[in-house]
């Protein structure tokens, strides 16, 4: 196992990073409702990871901390990627924000695109799914994964805080090292974090490519090019006043990582990005209004796509994104008094593929949205309504503009039938303006082994979700359970073309109507003081209107995990069957089912004023040859083989 070098040591202690750390805060699902509920009073369905189960799910990529969460799971990309993937949606279709703000990065033009927020420094993840999303605007259709942090501290520290984490992996030999550090002086607050990452090859069981043409030469227990190296570190600072502040952080991360070679190509990822945030909330700001909070996001990302050594090439996104949210008294309409938010929100940016296998113009993007969300409470019916028209411009550097208009629309209702039971229906229409690469494309893209065209004529998606959902919340007992159909007026995909085109297989993007459906199951039962149990299923069936099945979708799966606690001591087993995945669409290779064992065990202890966790992670327990059919490269780079993970957690 590699050992911690001294400058590691150093550079962990001395920017004392955070995350892990987070404050234990009140579960509050800040995105999913703005009037500040906790889980059990917002509509369904929400995810929320905080705290233990945060800590316990977090892992070098985003889409991989959240997999396995209920209707979550990862488009892996080799171990350097993975974004999250949401009722079969994700790229454009998946909003991934930072505290209510877009990533601002590239990950949505490609799968190849690693997203730039780091989960080990996250106090809390949500995931809202359906109706939830509507604030949110064109690009949450499929849903949104909110990453909530401490970077601009909310409230002042009665002391100096933080903690240091050190951990290391066993099939990628990933040491990585995260630490924060939050202070006060007089009104004003202080937060500094960093992490640092570095890793090889991911080990495997058996072969890379699942079907090898040649055995003698073929990689055989080893992913190569798949090692990783990244460090991040933020600085920011608020001034408080009782419940009000303002505040204000800097980022920046260097990403550096390898694409799972597809013959001779070794692609990497050598990215850079400086990212400022200013954040603020304001009380009674004046009369009618309760609260009005504001976001402003810049991101200055880059990245350069490495061909076997050589520059090739260069993604550019000089990009703001702001957000005004004002909350305001109940008012009276019909007799009926209805507590509501509205607000606006507005992107702007530069989006530019730099080089001579570039496939996307250098263009201008610019978007608005003005949304509106009111509720009301009748007796044991609550009712939720609400509204967002935004639009959408692109002007490319050489040619003509097009522009989109999108309107979202919502309505829930949740009957509260007994104290501890509610029944939800929920219908939403959404729309999605059509993405740069969908509209203009045109060119190479070698790290993904495609040439990918574009069509300027596409058409706004519209989409209409109907969810129905059952929550169910005792002492001993927790049962949820959702069912969604969700009907999209010309979703746009890259088609096959089924032709080679410079040496690359051929993409094109176009429209057809299709239909998602599903469900999400999950009940946990508190057996004895000490022990925990849970069972989940989820399924999601994509399929195109006039015939056939979109690809990269998740199978069905089902698990359940088993937790013991007791005095310093916590356990955790968990196991998760994966079906054949026998619907993996037009000219895509079907997936075989497979079986996952995992489990961890933790020990915690005080000593001189400091919570100390030791913690063990075993990670597919049976080395089990896993292919998932969401992941891109799924017929020659298999997930990750047997894996433990020890480390040591320290809170102050």
């Amino acid at each position: 196992m590699k050992t911690f070098p001294k400058h590691y040591l150093a550079v962990v202690l001395a920017a004392a990073c955070s995350t892990t750390f987070a404050d234990e805060l009140e579960e509050i699902v800040v995105t999913a409702s703005p009037f500040a509920k906790t889980i059990e009073a917002v509509n369904k369905p929400v995810n929320l990871l905080s705290g233990a189960d945060l800590q316990n799910a977090s892992s070098s990529t985003l889409g991989e901390t959240l997999n396995g969460q209920l209707g979550v799971s990862s488009a892996s990309f080799g171990p350097g990627v993975g974004l999250p993937i949401i009722r079969g949606q994700s790229d454009n279709r998946v909003k991934v924000m930072q505290d209510s703000v877009g990533s601002m990065d590239a990950s949505a033009a490609s799968p190849d695109h690693a997203v730039t927020l780091e989960p080990l420094l996250a106090n809390k993840i949500e995931v809202l799914r359906g109706p939830a999303a509507l604030r949110y605007g064109s690009g949450a259709i499929g849903g949104v994964v909110n990453v909530l942090d401490n970077r601009i501290p909310s409230e002042l520290p009665d002391a100096i805080t933080g903690g240091v984490e050190l951990r290391n992996a066993s099939v990628n030999n990933e040491t990585v090292g995260v630490g924060s550090l939050n202070a006060a002086a007089g009104d004003f607050a202080f937060h500094i974090d960093g992490v640092k990452r570095e890793s090889s090859d991911m080990e495997i069981p058996g072969y890379a490519e699942k079907t090898p043409q040649d055995v003698a030469t073929a990689s055989k227990g080893i992913i190569p090019n798949t090692d990783a190296e990244s460090k991040s570190g933020t600085l920011g600072v608020s001034y408080i006043s009782g419940e009000d502040f303002i505040g204000i952080s800097v980022n920046t991360l260097d990403n550096n990582y390898g694409v799972p070679p597809d013959g001779d190509e070794h692609v990497r990822i050598d990215m850079h990005q400086t990212r400022y945030d200013l954040k603020g909330e304001l009380n009674n700001p004046f009369d009618g209004f309760q609260k009005i909070s504001a976001r402003l996001g810049h991101n200055d990302y880059e990245h350069t796509e490495m061909e076997n050594g050589e520059a090739g090439t260069k993604f550019t996104n000089n990009a703001y994104e702001g957000r005004i949210e004002l909350i305001h008294n109940p008012l009276e309409f019909f007799a009926i008094d209805w507590n509501g938010a509205l607000g606006v929100q507005a992107a702007q940016s530069t989006f530019a593929a730099i080089g001579e296998e570039a496939f996307i113009p250098k263009s201008d993007i610019s978007n608005l949205g003005f949304f509106i969300v009111e509720e009301t409470k009748r007796g044991d019916w609550t009712y939720e309504i609400g509204a967002r028209g935004d639009t959408q411009t692109i002007s490319p550097e050489a040619g003509g503009s097009i522009s989109h208009d999108s309107l979202n629309l919502s309505a829930t209702t949740t009957w509260h039938f007994t104290q501890d039971q509610q029944f939800s229906v929920g219908l939403a229409q959404s729309q999605r303006a059509p993405s740069i690469e969908e509209l203009f494309a045109n060119g190479p893209h070698p790290a993904t082994g495609s040439f990918l065209i574009g069509d300027e004529a596409l058409n706004e998606e519209t989409s209409t979700n109907l969810e129905l959902g059952y929550h169910w919340h005792g002492d001993k007992i927790q049962f949820s359970s959702n069912i969604f159909y969700n009907q999209v007026k010309d979703f746009i995909y890259a088609e096959n073309l089924n032709e080679i085109i410079d040496d690359l297989n051929g993409y094109q993007y176009t429209q057809a109507n299709a239909t998602f459906r599903g469900f999400e199951t999950e009940v946990k039962i508190q057996f004895h003081p000490q022990w925990n149990l849970r069972l989940f299923s989820d399924n999601v069936r994509a399929t195109l209107d006039e015939g056939g099945d979109l690809p990269r979708i998740t199978p069905t799966r089902f698990g359940g995990s088993l937790d013991f606690n007791v005095n310093q001591w916590s356990a955790n087993i968990s196991a998760t069957h994966a079906a054949k995945q026998n619907h993996a669409g037009k000219d895509e290779s079907e997936t075989d089912s497979y079986n996952r064992l995992d489990a961890r065990v933790d020990y915690t202890f005080n000593n001189a004023g400091a919570d100390y966790i030791l913690f063990a992670k075993a990670t597919n327990l049976t080395n089990a040859d896993i292919r998932n059919a969401s992941s891109y490269l799924r017929e020659i780079a298999p997930e990750a083989g047997r894996s433990v993970q020890i480390g040591v957690r320290v809170k102050f």
